[in-house]
């Protein structure tokens, strides 16, 4: 009996030992993504909605997707991906909401520049 706890223990831990590597496992691929998308000062990290469960009377965590910011020239830009993708999005740019899939580092440079944007 103590056996088959303890098997179904160890289990239990892998499984979700294994869901938080998954998680910042993808961080890391955002990571080196955007670094080899040429942005620099590149910090990555899952984002966790807060969701409160009537029913058990406590705060849920959600993963809502991931989140980065980093460098492209000397604008600030803040990127997200969603759970189980590859594609990430420039959401925002020293604080100007843009909407950029993929784009490399030099690339959102030269179009901010286009917009006025100096980076």
């Amino acid at each position: 009996m103590r056996a088959a706890r303890t098997a179904v223990a160890v289990t239990i831990f892998g499984i979700v030992g294994a869901g938080l590597a998954a998680c910042s496992s993808q961080a890391d691929q955002l990571e080196s993504q955007l670094r080899k998308a040429g942005y620099t000062d590149v910090d990555a990290e899952a984002d966790y909605d807060s969701k409160y469960n009537s029913k058990k009377k406590k705060n849920e965590k959600k993963l809502d997707d991931y989140e980065a910011t980093a460098k492209a020239g000397s604008c600030t830009v803040e990127v997200e991906q969603d759970p189980g993708s590859k594609d990430w999005v420039v959401e925002t740019a020293n604080g100007k909401d843009v909407n950029f899939r993929n784009m490399t580092a030099a690339a959102l440079v030269a179009e901010l520049g286009k917009q006025g944007v100096r980076c």
